[in-house]
């Protein structure tokens, strides 16, 4: 971790070295790790939207064959051979987090304490939090967004799975207590982030609607 952390804070002092800005530094490493990771992120979404429909073959079984334990769990077998599910897409979400913590430690290591940038106006310093509370908002908004893809009429032939109400406010004030505490740099990193991921979601979505409008007209 602390070696990764090591080695990001010296590309982010280098882009600064060219922008003269740790704002945008801090923006264009966000950017280029987030689209390093996008292959594992699509990987990830295969393996998660599998076993949404694993899920829903191992009910339709359980329905048919629920009152023979026996036919059930051979059924059940077929079904987890036939899809090959091991431990390697439980593995494929933690490959992001030492990358990504040692991107957060990174930003807190830096210690130019004048440090402003054009991108935060109003902020003193990055190092500081947001008086206006306008980053943190900012960054809730995006981090809740793709949790509306479900609710776009768009989206409608992709059933995508709801997030409950208790959930998305569970999250909102998970992220306030995060967002609202820390300093402006490590915010406009984490509001980079969520646009990053908002986004990604949203093109993985267009272009699966789009993929499955071609199937169906042909």
């Amino acid at each position: 971790m602390e070696i990764l952390a090591y080695l990001f804070e010296n590309v982010i002092n280098w882009i600064y070295g060219f922008t003269g800005d740790y704002g945008i530094a801090i923006v264009i490493i966000t950017i280029v790790i987030r689209s390093c990771l996008v292959p594992v992120n699509i990987r990830q979404r295969k393996q998660m939207k599998k076993q949404q429909e694993i899920s829903k073959e191992v009910e339709l079984l359980k329905a048919k064959y629920g009152k023979n334990q026996d036919k059930l769990n051979a059924e059940l077998q077929k079904v987890y051979q036939k899809n090959g599910t091991g431990i390697g897409s439980c593995l494929l979400p933690f490959l992001q987090l030492p990358i990504m913590y040692g991107l957060y430690n990174a930003i807190r290591m830096i210690t130019f304490a004048g440090a402003t940038t054009i991108l935060l106006p109003w902020v003193a310093s990055i190092f500081v939090k947001d008086q206006l509370l306008i980053l943190p908002i900012a960054t809730i908004i995006v981090q809740i967004l793709p949790q509306a893809y479900p609710y776009f009429r768009f989206f409608k032939s992709l059933e995508l799975q709801k997030a409950s109400v208790p959930s998305i406010i569970i999250l909102v004030l998970a992220n306030s207590l995060f967002v609202f505490a820390i300093p402006s740099g490590l915010g406009l990193y984490y509001f980079v982030s969520g646009v990053f991921g908002a986004a990604e979601q949203l093109i993985v979505n267009v272009i699966e609607v789009r993929n499955r409008r071609k199937i169906s007209m042909a």
